[in-house]
């Protein structure tokens, strides 16, 4: 199981009995890894382990013991991560200079058309991973070519890159879609909702934009992407429907959790019958906590709920 971290099989028995025990000699550890006619090849493995500080040495050097495996295979992880990271952002720089360079310079500065689910899958992928500064998106739901296991929001997080995305009614009536929008709001995505996007986009940095070829309501598969000129308009359509779209905010502490979910849910324009599937809840229920929430917030209809649910933080 760690060969992925470059422990042979014997290095990583050894390993495995010296964490079951406080310490132990090189017999013992061959001993209980079996391989007592091996005493050479236990003493190698030991030898490999202490050279990347799995094992410590006993200061009459003839017991062993191991080491934490969370400050040490943990802190490998983490840099083999970064390294993985690092290559993802290059090979992407490359794909996108082999791009450039077989484009003529007229199309390259203005447009690219991307065809295939995969290619557009891999352009999206790329055009997140090498983002600097913000991403820009609209997302509904439906002709979806990259989805929640696949999209690069969170490594694009981590870089420090600003992420704002509008959603709609047909997002969050998705299966899971208000689940995946509460772990986006959690790693720090800022989103708000219409009742309907134009059509899906994402704009990197303001410098270049992704969108289907033949607008709402049609496959991602071919996409267009944009630079130049025409990226100025779909940064232009962006701004104007977020300034005009609801704040989908985080969970408050004065409401319970399942009861800010629902306001949110409901703020967003979903029927009680969506936001109760979206829930896990029956409609009967859904309207039973709307109705302990009026009653919470000493109103009779659900229009001055919504006003007071604004006005005291409860979404």
């Amino acid at each position: 199981m760690l060969k992925d971290l470059g422990l042979t099989p014997l290095e990583e028995g050894v390993y495995r009995t010296l964490i079951g025990r406080p310490d132990a000699s090189v017999h013992e550890i061959a001993e209980d890894c079996g391989a007592l006619h091996e005493l050479p090849d236990v003493v190698a493995a030991l030898r490999a382990l202490e050279a990347r500080g799995l094992v410590t040495r006993a200061p009459d050097g003839a017991r062993f013991a191991a080491t934490s495996p969370a400050e040490t295979l943990g802190a490998e992880l983490m840099e083999r991560r970064e390294r993985l990271h690092r290559a993802e952002l290059a090979l992407a720089g490359l794909v996108e200079a082999y791009r450039v360079g077989s484009m003529g310079r007229a199309q390259r500065e203005l447009m690219e058309i991307v065809e295939g689910t995969d290619a557009v899958r891999r352009r999206y992928v790329q055009l997140q991973l090498t983002a600097r500064t913000s991403i820009d998106f609209f997302s509904t739901g439906g002709h979806r070519a990259v989805g929640p296991e696949t999209t690069q929001e969170t490594t694009a997080l981590r870089r420090g890159v600003r992420l704002r995305g509008v959603v709609d009614e047909e997002f969050l009536s998705q299966p899971s879609g208000s689940d995946n929008l509460d772990a986006s709001l959690v790693e720090g995505t800022c989103v708000r909702t219409v009742r309907e996007i134009p059509l899906k986009m994402i704009i990197c940095d303001g410098e270049v934009a992704m969108l289907p070829l033949h607008g709402r309501g049609s496959e991602v598969n071919p996409s267009l992407v944009l630079r130049g000129g025409p990226v100025n308009v779909a940064r232009a359509l962006f701004e104007a429907v977020w300034e005009r779209a609801r704040p989908y905010t985080e969970r408050t502490w004065e409401i319970e959790a399942v009861d800010a979910r629902l306001m949110r849910l409901l703020l967003a324009g979903l029927t009680d019958t969506t936001a109760a599937a979206q829930l896990g809840l029956s409609t009967r229920t859904v309207q039973r906590r709307i109705q302990a929430l009026m009653v919470r917030a000493g109103v009779s209809t659900r229009l001055q709920l919504g006003w007071h649910a604004r006005d005291h933080r409860w979404v």
